[in-house]
């Protein structure tokens, strides 16, 4: 068997795991970002869930206020703390600025929700804030969703190398097919034999 078809076909192995290697080392990699992402959604729906939470126990707490039974402050101390928390944790994981203008549009289109609460908010018309969470539940479902659809294709480098390593794959099998038919024509048999001195 001609030494140079085996030299070949072992360098080509080589080279194949090598870009296989280099791809495994990038899904995982974007495996982690997805994580990460989906950490990022179910965080902004806890931080939600808290908000509407908070209003309306503040909203009610207010409500059933009367002389005889004054609101104070220590009563809606906690709630006010995880509505400032989760307020201020939102504004710091929605990206106003997004490259991509259709989720730069969903962005805003929450954080002027939860502008509008927090404008009620700070003008004690904590009733109006508690109707308006429902605006920010509304405006919070296309955002999530483009989010869950981004988590769900995965990210643009794995797209790209899943496509990549089926073309290598289909590319790598047409030349171990040429390999074993030039080995054929050379020997008379599929079988590759060892190199001898």
């Amino acid at each position: 068997m001609d030494k140079s078809i085996l030299v070949f076909g072992t360098l080509f192995a080589a080279t194949m795991a090598g870009i296989f290697s280099l791809f495994s080392l990038i899904n995982n990699k974007e495996q982690k970002v997805s994580e990460f992402r989906q950490a990022w959604i179910d965080g902004l729906r806890n931080e939600i869930a808290t908000i509407v939470a908070s209003l309306y126990y503040i909203s009610y707490y207010y409500s059933t206020r009367t002389q005889q039974n004054p609101a104070k402050a220590d009563d809606i101390e906690e709630s006010h703390k995880e509505y400032v928390k989760s307020c201020t944790s939102i504004l710091t994981r929605i990206n106003a600025q997004d490259p991509d203008d259709a989720l730069r549009e969903k962005n805003q289109a929450f954080l002027d929700s939860l502008n509008n609460i927090q404008n009620a908010f700070n003008a004690n018309r904590y009733s109006d804030a508690a109707k308006l969470s429902k605006n920010l539940i509304d405006d919070s479902k296309p955002l999530l969703k483009a989010e869950w659809e981004r988590v769900k294709a995965g990210e643009k480098s794995y797209r790209r190398t899943k496509w990549l390593a089926g073309g290598l794959s289909v590319f790598g099998a047409i030349v171990a097919l040429i390999f074993l038919i030039a080995n054929y024509k050379l020997t008379g048999s599929f079988a590759v034999e060892k190199l001898t001195s």
